[in-house]
C-alpha cells in the first residue's frame, strides 16, 4: 500500500485535516476530532498506517475559490460512490446540480436518495465538491455544511473571472436559471 499522509492545515474556512497518498487526496475533513478522521482512513487503505506530514495544502486555496481540483485517491469506497464523487467533480464552479441529476449521471436515474448517501458519507471536501449539489425541492438545501459556507462559496465561484461553465444552472454570463436561483 502506498504511504498515507495527513497534516492539519490552515484555509479560509478554517483548520481543516487533509490526508492524501500518492494517487492524491483520500480525505478532507473540517473536523477537530484527528481519531474520527483518521478511522474511515484506516478502513479504507488497510495496511497503511497514516502518518503525519508537511503536506502542500495549495490545492485548497484553488478548489474553495473554485479553481482546479486535485487528484483524488477513491480507492476503498464503494464503486457507486466513487461514480458520484467523480460526477460531482465534473460540476463547474458556480453551478449547482441535483441530487436526481446526479443520479442520471451515473447509470442509477432513480437513485436520489443514494447519491443522498454517498454525498453525506463523502469525506472528501473540496476536493470533491459537495455545496454544489443541491435539493430538487428547493434548489437550494441538502449540503451538510454550514449553509453561509455553501452560500459563499457558490457566489464566490460565480464572480471568479474566466471560469468555465455548461449552459445549466447560474453562470458568470447572465441570471441565475433552474435550481440555483435562490443563491444570490
Amino acid at each position: 500500500m502506498p504511504p498515507l499522509r495527513f497534516a492539519r492545515v490552515e484555509t479560509s474556512i478554517g483548520t481543516m485535516l487533509v490526508a492524501e497518498t500518492d494517487r492524491g487526496i483520500a480525505a478532507a475533513s473540517r473536523s477537530e476530532a484527528l481519531g474520527a478522521f483518521l478511522t474511515p482512513l484506516r478502513r479504507r487503505f488497510p495496511g497503511s498506517e497514516p502518518v503525519p506530514d508537511d503536506l502542500d495544502a495549495s490545492w485548497l486555496r484553488d478548489a474553495l475559490s473554485g479553481g482546479v481540483l486535485p487528484a483524488v485517491d477513491l480507492r476503498g469506497l464503494s464503486p457507486f460512490d466513487a461514480r458520484v464523487y467523480d460526477a460531482v467533480r465534473s460540476v463547474p464552479a458556480g453551478e449547482t446540480i441535483t441530487y436526481g441529476d446526479v443520479a442520471a449521471m451515473v447509470g442509477s436515474p432513480r437513485a436520489a436518495r443514494a447519491v443522498g448517501g454517498a454525498m453525506s458519507r463523502c469525506l472528501l471536501f473540496p476536493a470533491v465538491p459537495c455545496h454544489r449539489v443541491v435539493r430538487a425541492v428547493d434548489g437550494w438545501s441538502g449540503w451538510g455544511g454550514d449553509v453561509a459556507l455553501k452560500r459563499s462559496l457558490l457566489l464566490a465561484e460565480r464572480r471568479s473571472p474566466g471560469r468555465v461553465t455548461r449552459g445549466a444552472g447560474q453562470t458568470a454570463e447572465g441570471p441565475p436559471r433552474g435550481p440555483s436561483s435562490d443563491i444570490r
